[in-house]
């Protein structure tokens, strides 16, 4: 423990994770003790692990009407480095399923979640997910979280990306022996993570705390969560400013050639809360550096490191790296990595125009969409829509299907769709994209696998519209803890919705990219989304326009009912159709415009904002 976290009062949570003995705490006894529920310190701890322990809010009143308590579970979250999963891990990962809701949740950082998972399943659950050569460790926690990367299978990026995501994940994978002796039964040659050396009881420190045990986060592990991804030049699917550190490759040609290094950006975060609007708030990475592939692991984990000593470990709410880039700035941090590094950064060079592609559709072995289509000049999202005739072409040996999956949610029967295209031998590779929809790479019978899909009630890109392939949201209600209203389960008609005012204003077909949460810790990042819909209280919502790559969404308007959502962005969309030139995205425009011009063209709001909430508007 250093000396700056001794003289401070620290929270319940950092004091918890101190006395655990390196995540263990009591939670043998409580997966021995049997019951519905964890108790006491357990449930924080247990996110470590990578499972938030729950309940189904739907039956809190009338649990509580038959003097019951909750209605206790867990979702478990396996986390998926750069979204990859073998034929073989997704197989296994759907015969899991069952053991909760019956549902897979692919998430928006590319991990897989299942959800309402009974105490008693835990430990098998997780000991075979760890079987399946993946893991749940890390997925959640105050610790580096699962590193994402874009996930379009052109062997150029795979070659560049795919090395560094592993070397990363296993750099920053915590070490502690307590979630193999708890969930895989001490067999730690079973689990897709590197097992740790053998340790002593009391193990020895650094000279700046840091226990042997964990080399990299100590005894108290970092004071927040902590996330990385990994972007193509030019193709900013990973949405890159919302990370804590973003790497993106420099190539000799722009975006092919030799690889020459990395950009480093530093401070990105979405979460905020909306009883704290003056100091908590989404931020955008920025710049901090150039390094050399050989240098930026190292200079990555300088970062973690200095996080680790410097981070708020007295105010949870202000403990992520963005905050602290704040407090001290950017050029204090290029000093604290130069100090520990013991060389001089090499300034951030500058980086392609941003231009986000959905990766939906057919994509040749080379990645590239068969449709035709050019990506335009804006940061707007390109969704690739593909004719019948173009979707069955069989000029490429092999190729790569973007699949839409809602929300990422495969219910059964969507399960039962790609696990046949799996089981067919139909596909290679699948992978996780950031927008939570999947890639089936490697295909062949291209005809088959699209019957397959359509079979089970999976639809491709070309058969819904492009608002609805974009659109996105978190799990919310019922079993999020921090949802304050709906978000998953009213998206759908949120959609329908929007897709009527955008026929009505002449912008059918718009790639309106649209993120949902149901409060504002941003897990589906609606601050940087075309369109912004984010859970202020049981029925109302805050609605953002304008983000894009490196740009926070504004607040056009606050504590707006669900069902006026449409309406208020009516005469926004008017305005877009008449007045946005050809090729410009309805985030860039928007953001050009500004809400401040916008507020004249609303219509009165319906439900009367309260005087105690108020707003921070991103400019």
């Amino acid at each position: 423990m250093t000396t700056e976290h001794l003289s401070v009062e620290l929270t319940k949570a950092e004091l918890t994770k101190r006395e655990s003995g390196y995540l263990r705490g009591k939670l043998a006894a409580d997966v021995e003790a049997g019951g519905d529920a964890f108790v006491g310190d357990s449930p924080m701890l247990l996110k470590f692990h990578g499972i938030y322990q729950q309940d189904d809010r739907d039956l809190r009143k009338v649990r509580t009407q038959a003097r019951l308590g909750p209605a206790h579970s867990c979702m478990v979250r396996a986390s998926v480095p750069g979204g990859v999963i073998s034929p073989h891990g997704w197989a296994a990962l759907d015969a899991l399923a069952d053991v909760g809701d019956g549902t897979l949740r692919l998430t928006t950082r590319q991990g897989v979640q299942y959800h309402l998972v009974p105490k008693g399943e835990l430990v098998d659950l997780v000991s075979e997910v760890n079987a399946a050569g993946l893991t749940t460790l890390g997925a959640c926690g105050d610790v580096v979280r699962n590193v994402m990367a874009c996930p379009l299978p052109d062997p150029t990026r795979t070659a560049v990306l795919r090395p560094l995501v592993d070397e990363l994940v296993a750099r920053f994978r915590a070490r502690t022996p307590a979630y193999w002796d708890l969930f895989v039964n001490g067999e730690r040659a079973v689990s897709a993570t590197a097992a740790p050396r053998p340790i002593a009881q009391e193990a020895a420190s650094g000279s700046d705390g840091v226990a042997e045990v964990e080399p990299v986060y100590g005894e108290a592990y970092l004071p927040r969560k902590f996330k990385i991804g990994l972007a193509w030049p030019g193709d900013d699917c990973v949405d890159i400013h919302s990370h804590d550190i973003g790497l993106v490759p420099t190539l000799s040609n722009g975006t092919s050639g030799e690889l020459t290094g990395f950009v480093v950006l530093a401070g990105g975060g979405m979460g905020m809360s909306h009883a704290r609007p003056d100091d908590t708030y989404p931020v955008v990475a920025r710049p901090l550096a150039w390094a050399s592939r050989a240098q930026v692991v190292d200079l990555v984990a300088a970062v973690v490191e200095t996080q680790r000593v410097h981070g708020n470990r007295q105010d949870r709410s202000r403990a992520r790296l963005k905050y602290l880039l704040e407090e001290r700035g950017i050029g204090w941090l290029r000093s604290q990595l130069e100090d520990r590094l013991g060389a001089t950064l090499a300034p951030p060079v500058r980086l392609l125009p941003w231009r986000t592609h959905a990766h939906l559709g057919w994509h040749d072995p080379l990645g590239r969409p068969e449709d035709g289509s050019s990506e335009p000049a804006s940061s707007g999202i390109v969704a690739v829509r593909l004719s019948a005739k173009s979707s069955r072409s069989s000029a490429s040996p092999s190729g790569t299907l973007g699949v839409p999956v809602p929300s990422g949610r495969l219910d059964v029967a969507k399960r039962r769709a790609i696990t046949a295209v799996v089981e067919a031998g139909l596909v290679t590779e699948l992978r996780v994209t950031p927008r939570q929809d999947l890639l089936l790479c490697g295909v062949t019978e291209r005809d088959r696998v699209e019957t397959l899909l359509r079979q089970n009630g999976l639809r491709t890109a070309s058969e819904q519209s492009a608002v609805r392939n974009l659109a996105i949201a978190c799990p919310a209600l019922p079993t999020c803890g921090q949802a304050l209203g709906e978000s998953e389960r009213v998206l759908p008609d949120l959609v329908d919705a929007l897709e009527k005012v955008l026929a009505d204003t002449g912008n059918t077909g718009l790639p309106l990219r649209v993120n949902m949460t149901g409060c504002p810790n941003g897990c589906a990042r609606p601050y940087s989304a075309e369109l912004g819909v984010v859970g202020r209280s049981k029925r109302t919502y805050d609605v953002y326009v304008g983000g894009g790559s490196g740009r926070l969404a504004l607040l056009l308007r606050a504590d707006v009912a669900l069902a006026d959502v449409p309406e208020l962005v009516r005469p926004v969309l008017e305005r877009f159709a008449v007045s946005a030139e050809d090729q410009v995205s309805f985030g860039d425009w928007a953001a050009s415009v500004g809400v401040v011009a916008m507020q004249p063209w609303l219509p009165e709001p319906s439900v009367r904002r309260r005087s105690t909430a108020r707003a921070r508007v991103s400019t």
